[in-house]
C-alpha cells in the first residue's frame, strides 16, 4: 500500500506546525515582554485607543497562548486569539505599507502562512505529543 507511510505518520504534521506556530508567537511576545515601550508606542502611533492596556494584552496574548499552542493544550480554543492578532497586524500594519515598503508583500503573506497555519490547527486537532485537552 503506497498511502500507508502517511497513514502512519499522519499525527506528526499537526506537531510540527504546533512547534514552529508556538515559537513563532513566543519569541516576539518574550521580545516584546523585554521592552513592552516599543509596541505601546507602536499601538499608539497607530492610533489604538488605550495602547497601553492593548500592548500588554499583545505580548500576555502571544506568550500564553503560542505556549499553548506549542503544548498542544486546547487548541480549538488557543488559535483564535492567535489568529485575530495576525488579522489586525495584516490589516493595520503590512498591508498598508505595500507599495511603500519592500517588505511590506512578504510580511503580508507571512501573516496569511501563520493565519493559515492556526485554521489548519484548528481543523487538524493538535496532532501527536499533545497535552491532553481534558
Amino acid at each position: 500500500m503506497e498511502s500507508e507511510p502517511y497513514t502512519k505518520n499522519v499525527h506528526h504534521g499537526p506537531l510540527v506546525l504546533r512547534i514552529a506556530l508556538g515559537l513563532l508567537f513566543i519569541i516576539p511576545g518574550l521580545s516584546k515582554l523585554a521592552n513592552p515601550g516599543m509596541i505601546i508606542g507602536m499601538l499608539r502611533e497607530l492610533g489604538f485607543p488605550a495602547a497601553a492596556f492593548l500592548g500588554w494584552i499583545l505580548l500576555l496574548s502571544e506568550i500564553i497562548f503560542g505556549a499553548a499552542v506549542l503544548a498542544g493544550y486546547k487548541i480549538r480554543t488557543t488559535v483564535w486569539p492567535l489568529a485575530i492578532i495576525m488579522v489586525i497586524a495584516g490589516v493595520t500594519v503590512a498591508i498598508p505599507q505595500i507599495g511603500s515598503n519592500p517588505m511590506a508583500v512578504p510580511m503580508t503573506l507571512f501573516h496569511l502562512v501563520a493565519l493559515a497555519g492556526l485554521v489548519s490547527l484548528y481543523f487538524t486537532g493538535p496532532g501527536a505529543h499533545a497535552v491532553k485537552e481534558n
